[in-house]
């Protein structure tokens, strides 16, 4: 018995298992493989398991049966009135249609009122497919989209989610169409059917086509499932899952077989109903081009089960590692170290720093594990902008007044507001006391225009209030990271040398990584200046600067490197 439960131990680990890699998506692309292997490999303690039981299973063999057979007829009636049930209420709904509220007349006119709004609908459904094909910009990598791009992308989504749900709205109040009396009304009762079937079709079409377009590119559909600017949270991902949704299905198919018997009742223009025949067909055509669907939706809804299950855990894991560090003494670097430093500082610095002894260290990669953006006060934003022949306080304060209350504001700690940056709250701001208060400290300077560092500074300032990324996700901009922040702030003002990565299928740059970047690009001539590198030595606790070579090897340190000489 001790043996038998724990090969069911080792069943259930497994499984838990294939979760965590399907979910965190472990392994990728290879997770779905690596998950269903592990399914497969729980197999094989379960069927031990069986084998172990085996022998009090074929005593008891005659006994079940005798037992069990004269149920069997029950459970088959059983089965076909679930099935029954089923289709009936997916087919009939009970609630009563709002049509029966209605006379003949005033059905007549909302119907021809509707036809119309289906019309239009059915055109801006076909405006939004055209325009993605045409632009192709469905098919890009996200990487390579410009703002203007993830801008118009967002805008066509947008468009077409509403679009979408206008349709939903006009299937949902012809749907009660059976409720309406064929024998009395054979025309009204077509017609209304035919409504609803029209919108069906229409809209069906229109979302395979985007989702043939999209084919597989996932960082797009996490792009398209942003919630923010008007389009609802996941809203690719649910439009797809209705592709291959049991009840979407059911009412397809049987309201084409209804059609055949109705049609000929239908008063709708013969323009209409012509059209409307080639959708049709065209939407049977492509069921049988498109079948790998009805694999990719079921396996997405797996993935996402297990991603949705382990989410919450991963946020709560994440934020009790940020309130533990193992030392007592304070950060190496002081205010006073800071106020010698800072002059040397200027708006658009890229702030790169470590902290020893966090135990958020440890699910970073490599040895810089933040990065902050610098900003500078009001008064040096005020100086080193103004040449550029309009005041740059009033752009930052017309554009994003908020953020520019906020950086006006003295910090808590007394000190003038001169950093913004994304920490566990979200994007804030900071002094320099505070956010620079670490360990380690390198600051590097982006070879770029004023002009364009304004830009980015007008990139960063847009994401202010924005929440911390716990999924830690670049592709979306709704929540962010910090390394994220400093990234898509110069992404904003033009090309820089950095180029998120697929970890664990998500785009991101960790902080260890956009220093090797930058540093691989750094000196004249190049895209990056050395400006500044604060290195701890643990021996004695105290600070040393060191110099740019010091600072362009700091990024190959050990994660654990503690202890330096």
């Amino acid at each position: 018995m001790l043996k038998n439960k724990r090969l069911l131990l080792v069943t259930l680990a497994l499984l838990l298992a294939a979760i965590v890699v399907l979910g965190m998506k472990i392994a990728y692309p290879s997770h779905r493989v690596v998950a269903f292997s592990l399914l497969g490999l729980g197999w094989l303690p379960l069927m031990a398991s069986y084998q172990i039981n085996r022998r009090l299973l074929r005593i008891q063999k005659h006994k079940i049966k005798k037992k069990t057979r004269p149920f069997l007829p029950h459970g088959i009636v059983a089965l076909v009135l679930i099935a029954a049930f089923y289709v009936t209420w997916a087919l009939f709904p009970v609630e009563r249609s709002p049509l029966l509220g209605m006379t003949g007349d005033e059905l007549r006119s909302g119907l021809s009122d509707d036809l119309s709004s289906y019309l239009m609908l059915r055109e801006s459904a076909d405006d939004l497919v055209e325009t993605f094909e045409a632009n192709g910009l469905l098919g890009r990598e996200v990487n390579s989209l410009s703002r203007a791009e993830r801008g118009t992308i967002r805008s066509l989504w947008r468009d077409g989610a509403m679009a979408f749900l206008e349709f939903d709205l006009l299937k949902g109040k012809y749907r009660g169409f059976y409720q309406i009396d064929y024998v009395a009304e054979p025309r009204l009762h077509s017609d209304t059917f035919l409504l609803a079937y029209m919108a069906y079709v229409a809209q069906y079409n229109a979302c395979l086509q985007i989702v043939e377009m999209v084919d597989g590119n996932e960082f797009m559909e996490t792009l398209l499932n942003e919630e923010g600017e008007g389009i609802p949270p996941d809203s690719y991902f649910f439009m797809k899952q209705r592709l291959t949704n049991p009840n979407v299905m059911l009412r397809l198919n049987a309201a084409a077989a209804y059609y055949a018997l109705v049609r000929k009742d239908s008063g709708i223009d013969a323009g209409i109903v012509a059209d409307f025949e080639i959708r049709r067909k065209a939407l049977v055509k492509s069921f049988g081009a498109n079948a790998e669907i009805f694999v990719e939706n079921p396996l997405a809804i797996l993935e996402r089960a297990a991603f949705e299950t382990l989410l919450p855990v991963q946020k709560n894991v994440a934020v009790q590692m940020s309130h533990i560090r193992t030392a007592r003494r304070d950060y190496l670097i002081t205010p006073e170290i800071l106020a010698e430093c800072q002059p040397r500082l200027e708006p658009g610095d890229i702030l790169i720093q470590r902290r020893n002894w966090h135990m958020t260290n440890i699910g970073i990669p490599g040895f810089w594990p933040h990065v902050a953006f610098y900003v500078g006060t009001a008064e040096e934003v005020e100086a080193y902008f103004g040449e550029l022949g309009f005041p740059p306080l009033d752009t930052l304060r017309a554009l994003h007044p908020e953020a520019m209350v906020a950086m006006r504001t003295v910090a808590d700690d007394g000190y003038p507001v001169r950093v913004i940056e994304a920490i566990r709250p979200g994007v804030v701001f900071q002094s320099l006391e505070t956010s620079a208060r670490c360990d380690y400290l390198g600051v590097i300077r982006p070879n770029l225009t004023k002009a364009e560092k304004f830009k980015a500074l007008l990139g960063a300032f847009s994401h202010h209030g924005k929440p911390y990324d716990l999924n830690f996700d670049f592709t979306t901009d709704n929540m962010l990271v910090c390394s994220e922040l400093v990234y898509k702030a110069y992404r904003a003002a033009g090309e820089l040398p950095l180029q998120p990565e697929v970890i664990s299928g998500r785009r991101l740059l960790p902080p260890n990584r956009l220093a090797e970047q930058a540093v691989a690009s750094m000196g004249e001539g190049q895209a990056f200046s050395f400006v500044l590198f604060l290195d701890a030595v643990e021996k004695s606790n105290s600070i040393v600067e060191r110099n740019a070579e010091a600072f362009k090897e700091s990024w190959q340190r050990p994660k654990w490197d503690v202890m330096q000489d």
